[in-house]
């Protein structure tokens, strides 16, 4: 039987002296059978007991049926032959000092990956003080990159930003091909902190390294082409066309204000082949009656058509007329489009050699939005990063040392 029971909970290395099943919690005494240790100073083993622990030690060690189950142990003195020192045996999975084993400490971030702290708290039975001091002893705030890359030949960095509170934002780093899987995020979003960050890309992920997808930051474009000399740039689809409406709906608004008439809004945002009868009867209308918002709504299905396309050379036969035309218009806001789209030409081009987006890289913002709502937002910086990697990376790849800059 009491094999059984050391199986179940994981001590099968363990001698079970005694179970006791009581309303607050099952208490396992247990010990070790190694009668020998091994000096921590000189590393020579002995047998030669010096002492022992008065008082048994209660450790957390695990749940049973949302029960706790309390490890405790009576700890040995042994004194060293060899450098006469009296040093005190260490039980496997127990750190010194510690109230909880390392499986408890296991199983309580697995809880808190998925919940807030303070309902992580309460099914655990634990304080919140507790479950933080716990996150910053175990889950490091930078991922290993070997170790999070070594299954893979090559991969694609994403690079997106997120609120970290308000308009205070955090840069995200994924591996967006040929698996999905978030590699870093970077407590700031100045450029100094996404510069040092590839500047220290270890030498496998360099070589791994085929591409970059980012959004229209000619900031961070620049960035990656100087740190990241040869590796393509791809500009995201979702935020090309997410720009497309925004200065099609701005020049709505504007001619809105010029004729003081009301231009619908979604007759021109919405996909031209998803319009309601109603709606291609609206968009015809302000053809005729609009020029120049149509004028902005026609370049935007035109940059539809370029993803859209079956191969490079047509979606670049497309962009340059698309980007021809933006040049020779009267309007202003035209042209600078036009001028935004030719410094961007070869990102948006490279969509057709790796076809990747930020896809999975929004969707990890919208499980860490999730996360911060539950949690009813944070103040910590270091909290905030180490809680977010800890829902989505294995615990054995948050190993590395924490990387924040002042």
């Amino acid at each position: 039987m009491q094999k059984v029971i050391a199986e179940l909970l994981g001590l099968q290395s363990w001698i079970l002296y005694q179970v006791k099943v009581e309303e607050a919690g099952i208490d396992v005494y247990a010990g070790r059978p190694r009668k020998e240790a091994r000096c921590p100073a000189c590393q020579t083993r002995t047998r030669a007991v010096y002492d022992r622990a008065r008082a048994w030690k209660r450790k957390l060690h695990t749940w049973c049926n949302g029960v706790p189950v309390y490890l405790w142990v009576r700890p040995r003195r042994f004194q060293c032959p060899a450098c006469g020192k009296v040093f005190t045996e260490r039980f496997p999975g127990i750190r010194p000092w510690s109230r909880r084993t390392e499986q408890a400490e296991a199983e309580l971030l697995g809880r808190l990956a998925q919940r807030s702290f303070r309902g992580a708290a309460r099914e655990a039975g634990t304080s919140t003080s507790a479950l933080r001091r716990l996150l910053l002893q175990r889950v490091a705030g930078q991922v290993d990159l070997e170790a999070a890359v070594k299954d893979l030949p090559a991969l694609v960095l994403g690079i997106d930003e997120h609120s970290f509170r308000g308009r205070d934002m955090m840069i995200t780093v994924t591996c967006v091909w040929p698996k999905r899987r978030l590699l870093a995020i970077l407590p700031h979003d100045r450029l100094s902190v996404l510069v040092r960050f590839l500047r220290e890309l270890p030498a496998p992920v360099r070589q791994r390294l085929q591409a970059v997808c980012i959004d229209l930051k000619d900031a961070w474009r620049q960035v990656v082409e100087r740190e990241l000399a040869g590796v393509p740039v791809v500009a995201d689809p979702f935020h090309v066309i997410q720009d497309a409406n925004r200065r099609v709906d701005e020049a709505r608004r504007v001619e809105q204000a010029v004729t003081r008439q009301r231009l619908p809004r979604w007759p021109l945002l919405k996909n031209e082949e998803d319009l309601t009868e109603r709606q291609a009867a609206q968009l015809a209308t302000i053809r005729k009656q609009h020029q120049n918002v149509a004028h902005f709504h026609w370049v935007k299905e035109q940059l539809r058509d370029v993803y859209r396309a079956s191969n490079r050379d047509e979606a670049a036969a497309i962009l340059d007329r698309l980007i021809l035309n933006t040049q020779a218009a009267s309007d202003v806001a035209l042209v600078q489009w036009g001028r935004t789209l030719r410094r961007w030409r070869g990102p948006i081009l490279a969509y057709h050699e790796w076809r990747v987006s930020n896809g999975y890289t929004e969707g990890v913002h919208t499980k860490i939005k999730l996360l911060k709502r539950i949690s009813y937002g944070f103040r910590n910086r270091e909290i905030y990063v180490r809680k977010m990697l800890l829902a989505f990376l294995p615990l054995a790849w948050l190993t590395a040392t924490p990387y924040f800059l002042t």
